[in-house]
């Protein structure tokens, strides 16, 4: 009895290494930033967007100060004022 016992370990032991454990290749990866994977709304000011867009958090909808109502290097300071903490995203857009 014990060497069928054996046996049956070493196969059920075997089906589980040839199933192998979680997959790691990949899971490294960092998550795309909010100009790469929003680049449409995202021009920046250097291409002449004006308008502070911004997301409070990822699942949020898409807010906006009028142009021009935002000076230049403030927009992420004042989508975080508005959001009340650190926005999600913030990028000048048209």
């Amino acid at each position: 009895m014990q060497i069928k016992t054996l046996i049956v370990s070493l196969a059920f032991g075997s089906l589980l290494a040839a199933c192998g454990g979680m997959e790691t290749e990949g899971m490294a990866e960092e998550t795309p930033s909010l100009a790469t994977t929003e680049q449409n709304l995202c021009e920046g000011w250097d291409n002449g967007a004006n308008r502070c867009t911004f997301k409070c958090t990822s699942g949020s909808g898409w807010l906006w100060y009028a142009p021009g109502q935002i000076a230049y290097g403030q927009c992420q300071a004042a989508a975080d004022a508005y959001c009340g903490r650190s926005a999600y995203g913030a990028c000048w857009s048209f």
